[in-house]
């Protein structure tokens, strides 16, 4: 029996998108998905070039030159870009429901870095616990002050005993029930997400004290989806002065031109390309940046009666693209965050007084278990004289 052309091709289209989905599921580290990919566009065009005629294989040879084209490209940045490798669990991160990726299942999960010119930038492993949160050790039973924010907070390039809330929790004797909410590539809008969701309902309502977000203008690119790493976050417009929910950021480009969008964007091409192009921070991104944190401290206040600190890194200590526009300033920000009813606190120091190698991570740019102390010897003071922590019971 002979399988009609149509029928061929549409089995061919499901193999390969079979294949390409289980590859960004399982492969790692992220640029071998992206090589298979091309690799499995540009075969099935390929055989669309041998069993179609006319018009349909013209277009199919148009499409197998161009993945073949592109992934020539990719291939050639990838070695000669200087770009870092991540090396990450199979299975360990992946989408998860409104907040975008986060980790996937819970034990300890290894982490490796190197540099283009094979240098290990870092070797590390995450302890990932049952509630698929980074692992603190802490009291399990108590007072409890929740940590939200990025890789910064999630202690990216770190061991688990080097992240600012394990070191909270170790600077105040274990006394509190410290948990750590971040997640890499994360930012306000998945702070004020999982509140209005109640994505950590089980975990926020046993005795909840304070809530913690380390951020800094930088945030501002994510909230307003400029940022790649803000792709599958969730997405807000700012309506009558309120941040409303609009889905992720990626379903504000939807259709094929989102789809093809959300694949280049995963491609070091992309950024080497475009990565410096991308729009700049404005003053419209800096006042919704601040109102969904203004609105994610309310939240805090109506749900679960707690304060929220945040803990604020100026824009200085950013690339360029990322520092505050003629608009604003540093001191504008924080005292807008403050007329919304935020604690804020500026962390900073003088970096003169240390090597670079001490505070962040060479060859990475996150900050080291050193600089965590810092910033923990900071906290822990703030927390105990403007809360009065010290009389939680």
């Amino acid at each position: 029996m002979q399988i009609a052309t149509p029928v061929k091709a549409i089995i061919v289209t499901l193999i390969a998108v079979a294949l390409i989905w289980l590859g960004f599921i399982f492969l790692q580290p992220l640029r071998y998905a992206i090589f298979l990919a091309f690799g499995a566009s540009f075969l099935t065009f390929a055989y669309f070039v041998v069993i179609f005629r006319g018009r349909a294989r013209d277009i199919a040879l148009v499409c197998a030159t161009l993945a073949l084209g592109l992934g020539g490209i990719e291939m050639a940045i990838s070695r000669l870009g200087g770009f870092a490798t991540t090396y990450k669990e199979k299975g360990s991160w992946g989408l998860k429901g409104d907040l975008g990726w986060s980790p996937l299942r819970p034990g300890v999960i290894h982490e490796k870095k190197v540099a283009a010119n094979g240098d290990v930038i870092y070797d590390v492993t995450n302890t990932i616990d049952e509630n698929l949160n980074r692992k603190v050790v802490s009291a399990t039973n108590g007072p409890t002050v929740a940590f939200f924010g990025d890789s910064f907070t999630f202690g990216a390039g770190v061991n688990d005993a080097d992240t600012l809330p394990q070191i909270f929790a170790d600077l105040t004797g274990r006394k509190f029930r410290v948990l750590n909410l971040a997640v890499t590539a994360y930012g306000p809008q998945q702070f004020l997400r999982a509140l209005e969701t109640d994505a950590h309902d089980s975990l926020l309502k046993q005795d909840p004290r304070l809530f913690i977000m380390l951020t800094s203008p930088w945030h501002a690119a994510r909230t307003s989806c400029k940022d790649g790493n803000s792709w599958y976050a969730p997405s807000y417009v700012l309506v009558n002065g309120e941040p409303v929910y609009r889905g992720s950021c990626a379903d504000q480009v939807a259709g094929f031109s989102g789809a093809l969008r959300s694949l280049l964007r995963s491609t070091e091409m992309f950024q080497y390309f475009f990565g410096a192009r991308m729009s700049a921070v404005d003053a419209a991104d800096i006042d919704l940046y601040a109102a969904i944190l203004v609105k994610a401290g309310k939240l805090a206040r109506e749900k679960y009666n707690v304060p929220i600190l945040i803990l604020y890194l100026p824009d200085d200590l950013a690339g360029p693209r990322y520092h505050l526009d003629p608009g604003y300033s540093n001191a504008d920000v924080m005292r807008k965050l403050q007329d919304g009813g935020l604690t804020v606190s500026e962390i900073n120091f003088d970096v003169a007084h240390y090597p670079a190698s001490r505070l962040v991570i060479v060859g990475d740019g996150h900050p080291t278990g050193f600089t965590n102390r810092l910033w923990g010897q900071h906290l822990e003071e703030i927390v105990m004289k403007q809360f009065n922590a010290s009389e939680w019971r």
